[in-house]
């Protein structure tokens, strides 16, 4: 391979590189996108539902008809904040699928090419030649590392929202439970009476 077939396919591997890089970005940015459309729905929806459980409660006529009135917005609420941690989990998912789909098909493989390429290339090169080398790999080795951090972030925050989404369900389960209990209490209570 002549010295310009060498350069030219370094200069491939690098626009590669950098294209792979650019979709990444793409990719985040919808994302943002759609986590900023999450929380902005999110909080209309909170606000709303707010000032309608602030006005019911207002409403009531005795203290006995607003605990009655808070009970009733408990579950609302819990089912609620469980949706939006699922939509938040499946948009964190999204995202690390994607930045692992890049790092796996197309990363890392141009990097092994493009290390190659610098290493024959360095050899045939004139004097100041490997300062090039060095400065080509220390690039390839700063793309590396910038790819490792985003898709360990994107792993930590998914782990994150699994925590919370995994959370919210097991509150979910007590406050069904918790429900039923008053029901039976109630009903034994009924047959005491009875007798």
């Amino acid at each position: 391979m002549s010295n310009n077939t060498k350069v030219e396919q370094l200069a491939a591997t690098n626009k590669a590189n950098a294209e792979a890089m650019l979709a990444l970005l793409r990719s985040t940015m919808d994302n943002i996108e759609k986590f900023a459309n999450l929380n902005f729905s999110a909080l209309r929806d909170n606000l709303q539902t707010g000032a309608k459980n602030a006005d019911a409660i207002l409403a009531a006529k005795d203290p006995k008809q607003a605990i009655a009135v808070q009970n009733s917005i408990a579950e609302p609420s819990l089912e609620s904040a469980r949706a939006y941690y699922h939509n938040l989990y499946e948009l964190v998912l999204g995202m690390q699928k994607d930045i692992t789909s890049v790092m796996e098909s197309h990363y890392k493989a141009l990097s092994e090419n493009a290390e190659n390429a610098i290493e024959e290339t360095k050899n045939q090169m004139p004097a100041g030649g490997d300062i090039f080398a060095t400065a080509m790999k220390s690039m390839l080795q700063a793309n590396s590392e910038a790819f490792e951090r985003m898709n360990f972030m994107a792993q930590q925050i998914a782990s994150i929202t699994d925590s919370n989404v995994k959370a919210l369900s097991s509150i979910n389960a007590p406050a069904k439970a918790a429900g039923a209990k008053p029901a039976s209490a109630t009903s034994a209570a009924r047959k005491s009476s009875a007798k």
